[in-house]
C-alpha cells in the first residue's frame, strides 16, 4: 500500500475513533484530489465544491462506516462521483441525461504534469492522441496513472467489474499506443 494510502487510512481511523484534528487533516489531504477528479466530471465549480463539503459533512456524521477502511479513497471517489450526476441530473431537470457520455476532461491534467516536469508546451499531436480517447476512457487512463489507483479501486469508483477494468485499460492504453505511433510516423520520416 503506498504511503499516502496508508496515511490516509491511519487518520480515518484515528477520526472512528473520535479524533476531530484526523477528520480536518484528512479532509485536507483529500480536497485537492477529489476537487480535480470532480472539475474533470462537472466544470461547474459550485456543484463540485457543494458535492465534496456533503461528502465530509456525511463522513463526520458517520452516516456511513466502511468496513475496509483501505477503500476509503476509492469510495470517496464513486461517491463524489455520483453526487455530481445526481446533481447534474437535477439541474438537467430530466432523467435523459446520458451519464456514460458526459465528457471527462483530460488534458488539464497532462498539461499539469507537463509543467511540473519542466516541459512549457502542450503539442497538438498530445492533445490529438488524448481526445481520440473515449469519455471512459480517459476516466480510467486519470485514475491509473495520475492517482495511482489500483484495478479494483478504479472498478469501484466506475462501477464496473474488475475484468471490464483490466479490459478498458488495456483497450485505452492500446489506442494510445496506437495514435502515437501514428504521430511518430509523421514526424519521423
Amino acid at each position: 500500500m503506498p504511503v499516502q494510502e496508508k496515511h490516509i487510512q491511519q487518520l480515518y481511523l484515528q477520526f472512528l475513533c473520535g479524533n476531530d484534528d484526523a477528520f480536518t487533516i484528512l479532509y485536507n489531504e483529500l480536497f485537492d484530489d477529489l476537487m480535480h477528479y470532480g472539475w474533470r466530471l462537472s466544470r461547474n465549480q459550485e456543484i463540485v465544491e457543494d458535492a465534496i463539503q456533503d461528502l465530509f459533512l456525511k463522513l463526520y456524521q458517520k452516516s456511513f462506516t466502511l468496513n475496509d477502511s483501505s477503500r476509503l479513497k476509492p469510495f470517496l471517489f464513486r461517491s463524489l462521483k455520483n453526487s455530481i450526476y445526481n446533481q447534474l441530473i437535477r439541474n438537467a431537470r430530466t432523467a435523459e441525461l446520458d451519464i456514460e457520455n458526459i465528457e471527462f476532461t483530460l488534458s488539464y491534467t497532462i498539461e499539469e504534469n507537463l509543467f511540473s516536469k519542466g516541459e512549457y508546451s502542450l503539442t497538438d499531436e498530445v492533445k490529438n492522441i488524448m481526445e481520440s480517447l473515449t469519455e471512459r476512457q480517459k476516466e480510467i487512463v486519470y485514475l491509473r496513472f495520475i492517482h495511482d489507483m489500483t484495478i479494483d479501486e478504479i472498478a469501484q469508483i466506475m462501477d464496473m467489474n474488475t475484468q471490464s477494468a483490466r479490459n478498458l485499460i488495456s483497450r485505452s492504453l492500446q489506442k494510445l499506443r496506437e495514435s502515437s505511433s501514428k504521430v511518430s510516423m509523421i514526424i519521423l520520416p
